[in-house]
């Protein structure tokens, strides 16, 4: 039967790939959550920015009416 010896060198090495890759990982995870906050950030400026846009084209078709309605008014009459 064969004993199996682990070098310290080895151990070593072994545990710094571990740490390095642990370390990568717990990188990549802040940045995939940095990420998704300012996607939901995005998410939530755009729905505002559409809701303000709808907000003054509606605005917009108000006033235009009332213009009309207020031209329609004060135009002399064609004899």
């Amino acid at each position: 039967m064969k004993k199996l010896t682990l070098n310290l060198d080895a151990a070593v090495v072994i545990f710094l790939l571990f740490l390095t890759a642990f370390g990568l990982n717990l990188y990549q995870y802040s940045k995939y959550q940095e990420l998704t906050d300012e996607n939901y950030r995005l998410q939530l400026q755009g729905l505002e920015d559409r809701m303000n846009l709808d907000s003054m084209r509606f605005a917009l078709e108000r006033l235009n009416k009332r213009l009309e309605i207020q031209g329609a008014n004060t135009e002399p009459e064609a004899r």
